[in-house]
């Protein structure tokens, strides 16, 4: 379907719940009847380990070295293009290759007809903004950046994650055309946020002046709890979410405010 939205969850720093929100907003939609794609571009392998794929045969590695990765079907209306730990390579490995920034958009072209089947792609990299990540931003229709409140500041990672981006885009410039290469728009969503801290509340309110944040996600232990037993919030039993009065919903509110802004991607 020429449809298919892609998009890339990355950052500036880790700890942020990127992984966990992948997981549970991929597996909302999967029960919503969508089918969904996900590539795992981070070395550390949480993606594919929330999935029980563990593996360094025919993975992602394999695209950036001639040979061509598996898809798995890990769950109903869920694929997988799994990480292998040594995707920390990568930039080593394809240091000396010309369009180095375009091998996965090169295998994705020479799999249209498989990608297109896919309402969505979603993609997990490690948080540096690397050739690898590089890579997945450019076959990205949107870039989604979770934030936290942090005694630091998150604006200042914000502004980082901005900053490399305009770079990219700048240095991906198709001199025929005078446009960038890098199309890809820029969303922020909040993550871990609290309710009852002073920080969270500032965090949330500095959150409401930003144009393109999509939505915020409240602090709750049930999230990372999610990933550790493999299954998804929304997915939970309602005796298992008695303790999390509401948070189910929540979730849904701020996934639906999310579906709607890459299904409006041009």
């Amino acid at each position: 379907m020429a449809n298919t939205k892609i998009v890339t969850f990355t950052g500036s720093k880790g700890g942020v719940g990127k992984t966990t929100i992948l997981f549970n907003i991929s597996s909302w939609l999967a029960t919503n009847s969508k089918k969904i794609l996900l590539i795992d571009a981070d070395f550390q392998a949480s993606l594919s380990s929330t999935f029980n794929v563990i593996t360094n045969q025919h993975t992602l590695l394999d695209v950036f070295m001639g040979g061509e990765p598996t898809v798995r079907h890990v769950a109903e209306n869920i694929d997988l293009i799994p990480a292998s730990p040594n995707l920390d390579q990568v930039e080593t490995l394809i240091q000396g290759k010309m369009f180095r920034e375009y091998m996965l958009l090169n295998w994705m072209h020479k799999n249209e007809d498989l990608i297109y089947t896919y309402d969505y792609v979603f993609i997990d990299t490690h948080p540096e903004f690397s050739m690898l990540t590089k890579n997945m931003i450019a076959v990205s229709d949107a870039v989604i950046v979770p934030l936290e409140p942090s005694e630091y500041g998150f604006t200042q990672l914000k502004n980082q994650f901005e900053l490399r981006m305009a770079e990219f885009r700048e240095a991906s410039i198709d001199p025929r055309t005078n446009t960038s290469d890098i199309d890809a728009q820029v969303f922020f969503v909040g993550s871990k946020a609290r309710t009852t801290t002073t920080s969270s509340r500032l965090f949330r309110e500095e959150l409401l002046s930003i144009p393109n944040n999509i939505g915020v996600i409240k602090f709750s232990e049930i999230m990372p709890t999610s990933t550790f037993t493999k299954v998804a919030v929304t997915n939970m039993s309602a005796d298992k979410l008695r303790s999390y009065k509401g948070y189910k919903d929540h979730l849904v509110d701020e996934f639906s405010k999310i579906q709607r802004v890459i299904d409006n991607l041009n």
